[in-house]
């Protein structure tokens, strides 16, 4: 069964952005993000190619979640990782993936 898999660059910036809504927006906002971040984790499980393709020599794929945020992933095998939530009001070249 397919899995999902975190890496530590990602699991970062998901706390940071949580932190970011919480402390700017409150805590119903950060959660509201937070709900949809694993619902469309769970779209992702079931159709992996849903990402449009960032990278095509390193197989990376991003999806735009919200307007401010997009999740870079890679599959391998039957495995899902997640290799950074990227804030858009950021320059693209720190994509970095």
């Amino acid at each position: 069964m397919a899995q999902i898999i975190w890496n530590k660059r990602a699991s970062k910036q998901l706390a940071a952005l949580q932190k970011y809504l919480q402390e700017e927006f409150g805590e119903k906002t950060a959660q509201i993000c937070t709900v949809r971040i694993f619902e469309f984790l769970e779209l992702l499980l079931k159709y992996p190619q849903i990402g449009s393709v960032e990278n095509t020599e390193k197989g990376v794929r991003g999806f735009l979640l919200h307007r401010h945020t997009t999740i870079l992933y890679k599959q391998k095998q039957e495995n899902i990782y997640i290799l950074a939530v990227f804030d858009n009001w950021q320059h693209p070249d720190k994509k970095n993936i």
